[in-house]
């Protein structure tokens, strides 16, 4: 089974919690198979930015374009931290590249009942700015009720959003999960909770290697011009 089935399969109705989103004849087009126009990108945790370097994931993200104006974004996430660690991997969010403009992101169909929409431009504290789209236990990142109402390690969860504004034709799996033009090592973030004494962890998704290089160049033409 290759990719684009792996996830999509995650998401089929009988593993699913459909919230009652109205979907046009566009997206319904898209749900039993991905689309020739489709992005894919995989997951990672970050070790680096991680707040406590506790916790890990990983995953899949995929983009399909189903109108000039809208995208069928599935998620998928594994927690793969230690089991004896406990670490229930309880939110997660994500921003999209600030030259694309502003976007309207709805969240469609969900396999974790206890993990529900997060309002968009929340924060996602430690980490500097606000999020767009992403889901957390009660609808939060901070606290949100019993951390098992997320996933255990080992456990996989999966989603799926519409994503529409008049950048979307440009959004790419890639694109949403580092940043655009200015890359965001901070674009995807991870929350995980129940570790123990009330501790977390925080895990950025890791970059591609395109956006790490091209970060350095930002940076290097920065500093040129001091």
């Amino acid at each position: 089974m290759n990719d684009d089935q792996t996830l999509e399969s995650l998401l089929q109705p009988q593993a699913v919690v459909d919230l009652g989103v109205p979907r046009s004849s566009a997206l319904e087009r898209t749900s039993g198979a991905m689309g020739s126009d489709t992005s894919i990108a995989v997951l990672e945790s970050n070790p680096d930015l991680s707040t406590e370097h506790l916790c890990s994931f990983t995953g899949m993200i995929s983009c399909t374009h189903i109108a000039l104006d809208a995208v069928q974004v599935l998620i998928s996430l594994t927690n793969t931290s230690d089991p004896d660690g406990r670490g229930f991997l309880t939110a997660f969010m994500f921003r999209m590249p600030r030259e694309l403009g502003g976007f309207t992101v709805t969240l469609l169909r969900s396999s974790l009942p206890g993990m529900s929409r997060i309002v968009p431009g929340a924060s996602a504290s430690p980490f500097l700015g606000s999020w767009q789209g992403g889901v957390g236990t009660g609808g939060e990142w901070q606290g949100g009720g019993t951390p098992m109402a997320g996933f255990a390690p080992g456990e996989t969860g999966a989603w799926a959003f519409l994503v529409s504004g008049a950048g979307a034709a440009a959004l790419t799996a890639e694109r949403l999960m580092s940043g655009g033009a200015m890359p965001d090592p901070f674009a995807f973030v991870v929350r995980f909770r129940g570790l123990g004494a009330g501790d977390s962890d925080k895990v950025p998704a890791l970059m591609p290697l395109a956006q790490v290089v091209r970060r350095d160049a930002i940076e290097e033409a920065v500093e040129r011009m001091r």
